[in-house]
């Protein structure tokens, strides 16, 4: 039975206990103990007492203690990524790049919270004395952070790391499909000794858990990965006291293939991006249009790229897929497909349930052809291995299409002409572009525009979002 994290300390869940199931199998791989409503309280409580100490800390020592919270998880590696893979189904590479990205994390902002600076203004006269001011930065308090699922300890690590870094403590709920790999961060905390309160974790149903800390005048600061559905809620619980936000809020990101794009490249890097962890990341590629004079060899390139994928699970060698997060899941791509076909675009291959995989959450890797805007694979995030093609004329007309969403997190392009990208950067409202395959890293912001959040995950722009402003005018 997984605990809770609570004020420096392992507790047994006073709620209901919760099994969690490993989608690839369908088999239960834990058993939390949930946190109610009163431990909840406790937790934001024992945050705010762990306050009014660590805040004052200096940050060499909030340094020294992540870099041991690091050492700590980094020797129990292999247990991290067993527990990962198990509960998401990831294969067992992209669970070693989710530990892997909470090690980085931990390091990163433990060094970046030693390079906030603050100013000495220009000195004033008050009449014939000097007035100096100067303007510091104060950590604003306890913060709150909400983690999906689909990355449970990366998407936990930049939320918890700069938190700590900062001064601020901080309360972490992860998702109730992933908790454990998080909660055994608690049992590791445990372990060093991590001072009590700094970091809490809570798992527990959101309707208790999500609810009482999103409503508590307690918290200073309140951050989201999830839905767009999940943070209006969560800023409607929040507002009975004020707050600042961070919410990442998924997208629906465009994808632009102009005619000199590599075709071998792209095709390989479109079939990658949409398998990779089953599609389900909030920066994965929604709409892809294709510019008409390349059309037809880009579809048969992609179709070609794509049988070179196989199903499996774990350790599983080869150019694995492993399954959507849940049965539910993969009934929504089912019915997305099912939806895209009626509307007039065909299903080349993929969008099947396995037999030798019916225990799991498995569906085969769709391919998609002529799809339109007015298909639900075009108007809402997917989520999962479906990749729709459809074909475009000019590039003013596919920045119009790129831009026809209320979402605004991640857009790419595919082509080698400066003048076109530029025009693309431009044009396109996202909180991120990529050419050719860039990638971002932990040094590179993660903003999203338009109704894709609030705020910024990783880089320093993440970590400026824990501080307050204070200003000093001083005679002398």
């Amino acid at each position: 039975m997984y605990k809770q994290y609570i004020n420096g300390k392992l507790v047994d869940g006073a709620g209901k206990p919760m099994d969690v199931f490993n989608p690839a199998t369908g088999e239960i791989v834990g058993t939390v103990g949930c946190a109610d409503k009163n431990q909840t309280t406790e937790a934001l409580k024992a945050a705010q007492t762990a306050f009014k100490t660590w805040s004052k800390t200096s940050v060499n020592e909030r340094a020294d203690w992540l870099y041991k919270l690091k050492d700590a998880c980094l020797k129990e590696r292999d247990t991290l990524i067993d527990l990962v893979s198990a509960e998401s189904g990831r294969p067992y590479p992209a669970a070693c790049g989710d530990v892997d990205w909470l090690l980085i994390s931990l390091s990163y902002y433990a060094e970046e919270a030693k390079r906030i600076e603050g100013e000495v203004m220009p000195a004033l006269h008050a009449g014939d004395k000097l007035n100096y001011q100067i303007v510091t930065k104060q950590p604003v308090g306890v913060t709150v952070g909400h983690v999906a699922w689909n990355y449970p300890l990366g998407n936990a690590s930049i939320k918890l790391a700069p938190a700590v870094a900062s001064g601020c403590t901080c309360i972490i709920k992860p998702s109730s499909q992933t908790p454990l790999a998080t909660l055994y961060v608690g049992e590791i905390a445990e372990k060093i000794g991590f001072p009590a309160g700094v970091i809490n974790i809570l798992s527990g149903p959101s309707g208790e858990v999500a609810k009482t800390l999103n409503e508590s005048d307690i918290p200073r600061m309140i951050s989201l990965i999830g839905s767009y559905e999940t943070g209006i809620k969560l800023m409607q619980q929040g507002s009975r006291s004020l707050k600042k936000y961070s919410l990442e809020l998924g997208g629906n990101a465009p994808v632009v293939v102009m005619p000199d794009a590599d075709i071998e490249e792209t095709a390989a890097n479109i079939v990658a991006k949409k398998v990779g962890f089953a599609g389900q990341t909030c920066v994965n590629y929604n709409r892809i249009y294709i510019h008409e004079s390349i059309y037809d060899v880009m579809c048969e390139k992609i179709a070609q790229e794509l049988k070179k994928v196989k199903l499996g699970k774990g350790k599983d060698e080869g150019y694995i897929m492993g399954p959507v997060i849940n049965a539910a899941a993969r009934d929504r791509m089912l019915e997305l497909i099912d939806d895209a076909v009626e509307g007039g675009a065909r299903l080349v291959m993929g969008g099947e349930v396995p037999e030798e995989f019916k225990k799991g959450s498995y569906i085969t890797p769709a391919l998609l052809i002529d799809v339109n805007d007015d298909m639900r694979v075009s108007k809402e995030e997917i989520f999962g291995p479906i990749i729709p093609l459809q074909s475009f004329k000019t590039l003013d007309e596919a920045i119009e299409k790129s831009n026809n969403t209320i979402f605004g997190l991640s857009a790419y392009f595919f082509g080698h002409n400066s003048k076109e990208m530029s025009r693309y950067f431009e044009g396109v409202r996202a909180g991120e572009i990529f050419v050719n395959g860039g990638i971002g890293s932990e040094f590179s912001p993660h903003a999203g525009a338009k109704q894709s959040g609030i705020g910024c995950d990783k880089s320093k722009h993440s970590l400026a979002e824990y501080y307050d402003i204070k200003f000093l005018s001083m005679i002398p």
